[in-house]
């Protein structure tokens, strides 16, 4: 499927060239027909010999119109330049052909027309190499030259052939499975309802399907498609298509929204950082507000140039556009802009980062070596950046908003993965350099909370990743990595560097020693964990040292035990029940003179152990 793009000046005859070829009237508004003239967007199609459909978009030629000129350019495939030989090159052929060229559209065939009205052959020479050396300085370059008239058909069978060949030439659109369909055209039929019409892009679309308006994100059913005047159940990426939409209004919908396949498709922003060119004797201004043509939307934006404070001439810069709406931008779309008055065409652009954050002074230098990377829109450098844009992201959500296919950019992930500079993580994917800082910053935050309490075995898990604000898949990896290479040592839910041994200070030594002693004094009501820290402020880390080194074993409600003389009462108690066959909390009290306090918690824990088994208000061996 080709769609070819008429351009050229009012009066050259472009529509009816189209006419001729097509035996198809592109002035469809009664308008058009009493002025004579082009004012909005025509459609006409014709069979090439190769068997190809070609759908063709006739656009106005007067500079009042060039508002309607942008939308009908933005989605072909190649021109249709259309010059009268007796007025040659003329000023809207020369803006059309410049927004050809910031289009970066490649192709076309040049129709010299009116040739009938001409008698020298050296003025067509003439006339030919003119176009000829004008076209060379732009993307048009190698277009070939057809002489031919509407009148009597001289020359007409040659551009048919010659639009053949464009056809075979060009490669068909990719269907990558994301298509969208930037509306130019908005109407209803008696009995069918909406209609929207534009050139389908990037992906297919069937009858039946479910789909989105973006940027609105309204809901609507494709009833019937249809692809020149034939009703087709699939509409294929780079044909002209007019859906027949139930579930939404005429008044929802106008030229400049898209039709997406998926709601995950309908992702808006307001901010796009961009690389900008100007035309010839054009200059721009930071912070100037223009109007944008972005596919067949219209739009205002200020424009916010990066490292500059003026544009003067055409090499190309980078810029932000932020738009006062909501737009549905991706990755290596082009656009137009021009003034608002008087209404020119300055340049245009490609978008490099379609969800871009606002531009501070203070970025420049890294907002342009970003941009820089992206600006030859390859895959292996719009992978790395997007990745490394973001430190880490979804592999789904990577690069969903461009013109490659998730299996392409699942591909080169893979093969970044394998080579080292990306890592994944469940369902992430990371930058390998943002990868190593985390890891160094773990390491970093340990070691700071070793030197900071050494009596700690480490940190939880949950604390450590508070500090880095990390997705728990990427976290749980990072650290597993580390554990892996021997610079972590996991203990249950607590993280702490190999390296880490707590130990005791001479001073604390001594005080390990006095609360020891205490403990020796009071075998039958020894100090809680409250109370030994209001006996000897700043006790804690050492009562939870002690307890990780099994010194001192905690109960419920703070209540510490020495280890060696809770193994004793464990052990009497289970004598004692294989003896008595069961124990009550009088009988803890004889055996070893404890109170309620203490014989509760170390029942609780001899249940918890499995040593005991509670059977109402006494206690029997587990086993039995």
């Amino acid at each position: 499927m080709l769609t070819l793009g008429t351009a050229g000046q009012i009066d050259h005859g472009k529509s009816s060239l189209l006419k001729v070829l097509t035996s198809i009237d592109p002035d469809r508004l009664p308008e058009e027909k009493r002025r004579g003239m082009t004012i909005d967007l025509g459609f006409v199609w014709l069979k090439v010999l190769s068997g190809e459909m070609v759908g063709i978009v006739d656009v106005p030629g007067h500079k009042q119109f060039v508002h309607n000129v942008i939308p009908g350019l933005s989605g072909i495939d190649a021109a249709l330049l259309v010059v009268a030989a007796d007025d040659g090159w003329m000023p809207q052929t020369e803006e059309h052909v410049q927004i050809l060229d910031l289009l970066g559209v490649r192709n076309a065939v040049v129709a010299l027309t009116k040739v009938d009205l001409i008698d020298d052959p050296g003025w067509l020479d003439m006339v030919e190499t003119d176009i000829g050396e004008r076209l060379a300085q732009t993307s048009l370059r190698n277009a070939s030259i057809i002489r031919v008239s509407s009148k009597d058909g001289n020359g007409i069978k040659e551009l048919k052939g010659a639009i053949d060949q464009l056809a075979l030439k060009i490669a068909p659109r990719k269907d990558i499975g994301k298509p969208r369909l930037p509306i130019d055209r908005v109407f209803t039929m008696k009995g069918s309802g909406v209609v929207v019409t534009g050139t389908l892009i990037n992906g297919s679309l069937s009858s039946g399907d479910e789909v989105i308006i973006s940027p609105s994100g309204i809901g609507a059913h494709i009833r019937v498609i249809e692809s020149y005047k034939q009703q087709v159940a699939r509409a294929q990426p780079g044909s002209r298509v007019a859906l027949n939409l139930a579930g939404v209004k005429k008044d929802d919908l106008k030229r400049g929204d898209i039709v997406l396949a998926t709601d995950r498709q309908n992702r808006t922003s307001r901010i796009v950082d961009v690389e900008i060119r100007l035309i010839p004797h054009e200059s721009l201004k930071n912070n100037t507000e223009l109007v944008v043509y972005l596919e067949t939307s219209e739009l205002l934006a200020k424009v916010l140039l990066i490292g500059s404070k003026v544009v003067q001439s055409t090499m190309p810069v980078f810029a932000q556009l932020r738009f006062d709406q909501d737009i549905s931008p991706h990755i290596g779309e082009h656009f137009i802009l021009r003034r608002q008055s008087p209404a020119v065409t300055i340049g245009g652009g490609t978008i490099l980062d379609p969800f871009a954050a606002k531009y501070k002074l203070k970025d420049t230098d890294r907002a342009i070596a970003f941009l820089k990377g992206r600006r030859g829109l390859g895959l292996e450098e719009l992978v790395l950046s997007e990745v490394a844009k973001h430190k880490y992201i979804e592999r789904e959500e990577l690069l969903f908003a461009s013109c490659y296919s998730q299996a392409e950019i699942a591909a080169f992930a893979a093969r970044f993965l394998d080579e080292g500079r990306l890592v994944a993580a469940g369902s992430y994917v990371v930058d390998s350099g943002y990868w190593q800082g985390q890891s160094r910053k773990i390491l970093d935050i340990l070691h700071r909370e070793h030197l900071a309490n050494p009596l700690r075995k480490g940190l939880p898990q949950a604390v450590v990743q508070s500090y880095l604000d990390l997705p728990r898949e990427i976290f749980n990896r990072l650290t597993q990595t580390l554990v892996d290479s021997g610079q972590l040592i996991r203990e249950g839910d607590t993280v702490a560097l190999t390296s880490h041994k707590p130990s005791l200070t001479q001073e604390q030594e001594v005080i390990v020693a006095r609360m020891l002693e205490l403990f020796a004094k009071n075998r039958a009501s020894p100090p809680t964990a409250k109370e030994l820290a209001a006996q000897i402020p700043g006790s804690e880390d050492i009562i939870r040292f002690m307890c990780q080194q099994n010194m001192l074993i905690e109960f419920a409600d703070g209540v510490l035990f020495e280890r060696e003389h809770y193994e004793k009462i464990r052990s009497e108690t289970i004598k004692f029940l294989e003896k008595k066959g069961q124990i009550t909390i009088q009988d803890m009290h004889s055996l070893f003179g404890f109170s309620r306090k203490y014989t509760i918690p170390i029942l609780a824990q001899l249940d918890k152990e499995g040593v005991t088994r509670r059977e109402g208000d006494v206690r029997v061996l587990a086993k039995r």
